[in-house]
């Protein structure tokens, strides 16, 4: 099932700059990566995907990304503990982590914070968000 919306190719534009910056997709759904990282891509930004929170917490540590974007509900480690356990090192302690669920109430977003998220999405995340807040994020994360 596929939990994030796209909508038409035109509404996505590159955003100058972006092309150096690098974003890691941690989901255990390999259509919710496809998708997203296809907006993300078209977009100008590099993708780097992990289908769980163990090979997330690898990929995060072998490329150091400017943002992440990571699924609440996944086997083994779940969202909010790989957030707690990057937050926990020093080189991820201002990256700009979104956590993502389509169970979209307050307990799953006070987790997130609470977890160390910089926000919580609910799905399905749509292109304009991504557009809209997603420079706001990372021009913060880059500082």
């Amino acid at each position: 099932m596929m939990n994030i919306t796209i909508s038409s190719p035109q509404t996505l534009e590159q955003v100058p700059g972006t092309v150096s910056v690098t974003i890691l997709l941690i989901d255990d759904s390999p259509d919710n990566l496809m998708i997203l990282g296809d907006i993300l891509e078209r977009i100008g930004y590099q993708i780097v995907c992990a289908e769980d929170g163990e090979s997330g917490l690898e990929q995060a540590k072998r490329v150091q990304p400017d943002l992440i974007f990571m699924d609440v509900k996944m086997p083994g480690l779940d969202g909010f503990q790989v957030c707690e356990q990057l937050r926990a090192q020093k080189g991820f302690q201002r990256t700009p982590i979104i956590l993502m669920s389509t169970q979209s109430d307050s307990t799953n977003s006070e987790l997130a914070l609470r977890a160390g998220a910089s926000e919580f999405w609910p799905k399905p995340i749509s292109p304009g968000k991504i557009l809209n807040k997603l420079p706001g994020f990372l021009r913060n994360g880059l500082e």
